[in-house]
């Protein structure tokens, strides 16, 4: 028998259980985003009424024009809206939800993120962004005394910092090797890394698009190049997510990690690590862990109390990413840099650091004016023009990155090229 508190407490259990529907069933409605019938994907990349109505799936400051979508990109508002009820939800019952319903959800979640990744769920875990990912894989590799990691010269710096902490605390060896600002050819870079290999290196650390340039680097060549010599591939894929039209499957790749507030558009705080199947039981946690065997990924998702609200509302930006299709968004991104680029690149005093040919760089693209420092050519831009993007300052490349968006309009970009045009004749 069922005495009466018994009962109050399975009622109450019940009816908070009710109010935590499945992730499905809590989906705002996507934007109707009407594509037009009699055109295709190829003549929707220049059609600008469809791209309007992108266009009003966010919101942006009106004060100034936001070229910098490299570090973070704004949620379309049908995201930021299911972030807003998320954290209305969790915060009215939040120690049941996180003891309760927590990780039912984020393991829905993970099918629905593996699912878009191209990857199986039991190789992913969601983290809060490139930085700790890639630290999760560089600090806990299983390495042997003078067995060597190889990066490029075109790393981001906190992942520079990490194998240079690495190397101070195992005394695992790093090695460089310098790739060219704008080669003529990808092979180039495949074959100045086979250069560099030596029968030490063990892992090899690759930007799939650099933060400096956009440059694209021809990762897939690398990893099979990398397998044959028996050697593993870390691709920091923090600018490629949602950017570059692939798989991750694709690569095959043995460690990837990206951010997913960049180009996916997902709330601030969110990352991605892939470890492909098999190779868990190589990775020490960052965090210490021993619920879950050694091959299993989970003991590497252990970072204490995380921001869940964050972290649901990744399926809301897969779909709104998925309304407009990687392939289309892509194209799109490469037609919006090539625009304003085709108009100044001609320009004297103008210096194009990114390459572009075909399949080298998408939305991304660094620039810099002769006798402007990185920082003064930046500061004039958004001080005179009201145009923010970021200062690229680093041995061989000096100018701005300009990165427009979904939400960047063509009559911004054409206030970006008469901005350059003023810049450059005085």
């Amino acid at each position: 028998m069922i005495d009466r508190r018994s009962f109050l407490t399975k009622t109450s259990e019940a009816a908070l259980g009710a109010t935590f529907l499945p992730l499905t069933s809590t989906e705002k409605s996507l934007p109707q985003l009407k594509k037009p019938l009699d055109k295709s994907d190829a003549e929707l990349i220049t059609d600008e009424s469809f791209w309007y109505q992108v266009q009003q799936c966010y919101v942006q400051n009106p004060h100034f024009i936001n070229l910098e979508a490299g570090y973070f990109s704004p949620a379309a508002n049908v995201t930021l809206e299911d972030q807003i009820d998320n954290v209305r939800m969790i915060n009215e019952s939040p120690s049941f939800y996180m003891r309760r319903k927590q990780f039912e959800e984020r393991d829905a979640l993970r099918q629905q993120l593996a699912d878009f990744a191209g990857c199986g769920t039991d190789e992913l875990i969601m983290t809060r962004n490139t930085t700790e990912s890639l630290n999760i894989i560089i600090q806990g590799l299983t390495l042997k005394e003078g067995e060597e990691i190889l990066r490029t010269n075109r790393e981001y710096p906190s992942m520079i910092q990490a194998l240079d902490q690495r190397q101070k605390r195992f005394g695992t060896p790093v090695k460089v090797v310098p790739l060219p600002l704008v080669p003529d050819l990808q092979e180039q870079i495949v074959q100045l890394i086979e250069k560099a290999v030596t029968s030490k290196t063990k892992v090899i650390l690759v930007s799939f698009m650099t933060y400096l340039t956009g440059q694209v680097l021809p990762v897939k060549e690398i990893c099979a190049l990398a397998h044959k010599k028996g050697i593993e591939v870390i691709v920091d894929g923090a600018h490629a997510f949602a950017h570059v039209p692939f798989k991750i499957s694709d690569l095959d790749c043995d460690y990837f990690a990206c951010s997913l507030h960049k180009w996916l558009c997902a709330p601030l705080g969110n990352g991605l690590l892939y470890v492909k199947k098999g190779k868990a039981s190589k990775i020490w946690p960052l965090f210490g862990d021993t619920d879950f065997a050694e091959d299993n990924i989970k003991k590497l998702e252990h970072f204490g109390t995380q921001p869940c609200a964050n972290q649901l509302s990744i399926a809301a930006a897969i779909r709104f990413h998925e309304s407009i299709g990687s392939s289309l968004k892509a194209s799109r991104l490469n037609y919006l840099k090539h625009y304003w680029v085709s108009k100044v690149k001609s320009f004297p005093k103008i210096k194009i650091n990114t390459p572009l040919g075909e399949g080298q760089s998408y939305a991304i693209c660094n620039l810099g004016v002769e006798g402007m420092s990185p920082n003064e050519l930046v500061d004039t831009l958004y001080s005179e023009y009201k145009i923010f993007t970021v200062a690229i300052d680093n041995d061989d490349i000096q100018g701005a990155r300009i990165a427009p968006h979904l939400y960047t309009t063509i009559k911004e970009l054409d206030k970006l090229v008469e901005a350059l045009t003023k810049i450059v004749s005085k």
